[in-house]
C-alpha cells in the first residue's frame, strides 16, 4: 500500500484511522541525506581543490556561503524530525471525543492538533470548490449546534468514487452511525456556522465577570496557538540571518550603480550582463527598480523570520 489507510480497533472500542503516504515517506528520508551530504560534499571538494575559492571571494560572499550550508542541514532536520508527517485520527465514544494526530517520520514528537465532541455529530459533509480537482475534496464533520471539523489529513487525497476513500467514508460513516456522504457541495454555497448560546438575563456585574474570565481563558489558548518551538525559532533566525545577508550583498552591486551610472546584472541562464545609463536609460532604470523591489521583498521576509525567532510568535500579540 503506496497511500492509504489502516484501520485499527482498541479494545476500548476505539478507532483508529492511520494514514499512510509512501511517497512522502520516500522523499522526506531522501531530503534529509541530501540536505546534509550536500555541505559535507561541498567541503571536501573545497579542501580537496588545489586552488582555495576563499582566496577570490569577499567576506560578504564567505559568509553568505557559511550561512547555506548550515541552512541545508537545519532544512534536513525540518524535514525529517520536526514535521508532522504521520497523521491520525483517534474516535472514541467512551469519550465522545475525537482528536487529530501528528507524528514526524521517525514516529516520534506526538502533538494533538484538534480536539473535538463526536457525541453530538448531526452529518458528514464532501465539499469541493466546482472548478477544483477530484483530490482537492475535503470531509467536514457537521455538529448538531452548528460547529464543523475537518476529518481529511494533510498526506492522503480524499478522491470520491475511488475504493480507497470509500471504505475511509463508510468506516468514519459506521463508526459516528452517520449516513455515508454521496453529494459533493461546494464551500461557497456553505453558509457560516451560528452557534446557539443562551444569553443570560441582563446584569451588568455579571457580564463584566463573565467577560473578563473568558479573557483570561482564551489568552492562554491564543498564545499556545501562536507561539513557536525552540527549534523553529532557531531555524527562523538562521534562514532570516541568510536572506538578509544574500540582499545586503546585493545591494552593495546596487548603491554604487547609483553614482557610477554602471549596473551589473547576473543570472543562471542570461550569465552577467552590464547595464550603463549614458547609453540604455530605460533598460537600467528599469533593472535597478527591479532590484531594489527585490531587496524591500526579500527583506521583509528576512525580517518577518528574525522577529518571529525573538519574539517566538509568527505573529506578535497586539
Amino acid at each position: 500500500m503506496l497511500i492509504g489507510y489502516r484501520y485499527e480497533r482498541t479494545p476500548e472500542g476505539d478507532l483508529h484511522i492511520h494514514s499512510h503516504n509512501g511517497v512522502m515517506n520516500i522523499v522526506a528520508p531522501l531530503m534529509g541525506a541530501i540536505a546534509f551530504a550536500a555541505p559535507v560534499a561541498f567541503v571536501a571538494i573545497a579542501v580537496a581543490s588545489d586552488s582555495s575559492p576563499s582566496a577570490s571571494l569577499d567576506p560578504l560572499t564567505m559568509l553568505l556561503i557559511m550561512l547555506g550550508l548550515l541552512l541545508f542541514p537545519a532544512l534536513g532536520l525540518v524535514v525529517t524530525v520536526y514535521t508532522g508527517m504521520r497523521e491520525t485520527l483517534l474516535l472514541s465514544r467512551l469519550d465522545g471525543e475525537g482528536k487529530r494526530r501528528t507524528r514526524n517520520f521517525f514516529g516520534r514528537r506526538e502533538r494533538i492538533h484538534d480536539v473535538f465532541r463526536i457525541d453530538n455529530a448531526k452529518r458528514l459533509e464532501l465539499r469541493r470548490r466546482q472548478d477544483a480537482e477530484p483530490a482537492r475534496t475535503q470531509l467536514w464533520l457537521v455538529m448538531r449546534d452548528g460547529s464543523e471539523h475537518r476529518l481529511t489529513t494533510n498526506n492522503v487525497p480524499v478522491i470520491p468514487g475511488s475504493q480507497r476513500t470509500d471504505r475511509w467514508l463508510q468506516e468514519l460513516a459506521e463508526y459516528l452511525q452517520l449516513e455515508v456522504p454521496t453529494a459533493i457541495i461546494d464551500p461557497a454555497t456553505v453558509k457560516a456556522p451560528v452557534i446557539y448560546k443562551p444569553m443570560p438575563a441582563p446584569n451588568r456585574r455579571r457580564a463584566k465577570s463573565a467577560r473578563q474570565s473568558a479573557e483570561r481563558e482564551s489568552a492562554p489558548l491564543t498564545k499556545a496557538a501562536e507561539t513557536i518551538s525552540a527549534p523553529a525559532r532557531a531555524f527562523c533566525a538562521l534562514l532570516g540571518a541568510f536572506l538578509a545577508v544574500f540582499e545586503l550583498s546585493h545591494l552593495t552591486t546596487l548603491l554604487p550603480a547609483l553614482f557610477t551610472g554602471r549596473l551589473r546584472v547576473s543570472g543562471f541562464r542570461t550569465g552577467v550582463h552590464s547595464f550603463y545609463w549614458s547609453e540604455q536609460p530605460l533598460v537600467f532604470s528599469f533593472n535597478l527598480l527591479v532590484g531594489y523591489a527585490e531587496v524591500v521583498i526579500i527583506g521583509a521576509i528576512a525580517w518577518g523570520c528574525v522577529r518571529a525567532a525573538l519574539v517566538g510568535r509568527f505573529k506578535a500579540a497586539p
